[in-house]
């Protein structure tokens, strides 16, 4: 696909992974409409990108009404809709044994229900057109999970296989689906979790989110089912399948996760 005035939906765009998905996108040409919770962060973000008609549209993913709103909205002022990313995510930290189940809605509601509903919108109008683009990003730990934060990762396992689901049923309609797993990545996001910028206690740095949004144009332009962002990720996800009892043992000193919203 090429991207120039294309039109590009980013959820969870007011930070992080979200927000340097929308400017790599509009750098790339296209057409952003960048959803999130929080208006004045989605106004600071069309601020900085490209002259276009690119589109501010808050809402909360976990509202079941606001998919369908958005992707009305958007086909109303724009006309079509190319790509999906479905962005929008929250963590959590507690161990399975101890975490409230308000938390565990929380997590699912928005990791699951959100981005299923976001694709559901967003079908018809690409059967309408003739294509388009779904952009689910997963987790590396959708393959893996890390202590205190089995339920996210759980969560991203069900979005690796709605993904693969989608991919199948949407073949026909001309309509892409791509899996992405971002590993450690330097945000907001990381932040919390880690305790200090981009570092753990093993002095493993995340890569900056830019290069997350970078290789999500890469993987929509070159039309890619899944997408790693670093060849350590890529390695993680194998290795997992080849020596769980090694991971297992290594993983058992990690605490990685905590509560906050991508």
């Amino acid at each position: 696909m090429k991207l120039s005035q294309k039109v590009v939906i980013v959820t969870g765009a007011t930070a992080g992974i979200g927000w340097a998905t929308a400017v790599s996108f509009a750098q790339a040409g296209a057409i952003i409409v960048a959803s999130g919770r929080r208006q004045e962060r989605l106004n600071a973000l069309l601020a900085e990108l490209p002259a276009g008609r690119h589109l501010a549209i808050a809402g909360d993913i976990q509202d079941p009404t606001f998919p369908a709103a958005l992707v009305a909205q958007t086909v109303s002022a724009l006309g079509r809709i190319d790509v999906l990313v479905n962005n929008a995510g929250v963590g959590q930290q507690h161990p399975l044994a101890d975490i409230p189940r308000e938390a565990v809605e929380t997590v699912f509601n928005t990791n699951v229900l959100g981005l299923l509903q976001m694709a559901q919108a967003v079908i018809p109008p690409m059967r309408q057109q003739g294509g388009g683009h779904i952009v689910n990003v997963s987790s590396i730990v959708g393959q893996r999970p890390l202590p205190g934060g089995v339920v996210y990762a759980a969560s991203k396992t069900a979005v690796n296989f709605l993904s693969r689901g989608l991919r199948f049923e949407l073949k026909r309609d001309n309509i892409r689906v791509t899996t992405v797993y971002p590993g450690l990545t330097a945000t907001e996001f990381a932040d919390v979790r880690l305790g200090q910028q981009g570092v753990n206690r093993f002095g493993l740095r995340g890569v900056p989110a830019e290069r997350v949004g970078r290789a999500m144009v890469r993987a929509v332009e070159n039309g890619r089912s899944e997408c790693y962002i670093t060849w350590f990720d890529w390695l993680f996800s194998h290795l997992n399948r080849l020596f769980p009892r090694t991971l297992d043992t290594l993983l058992a000193q990690i605490a990685y996760w905590d509560n906050t919203t991508r």
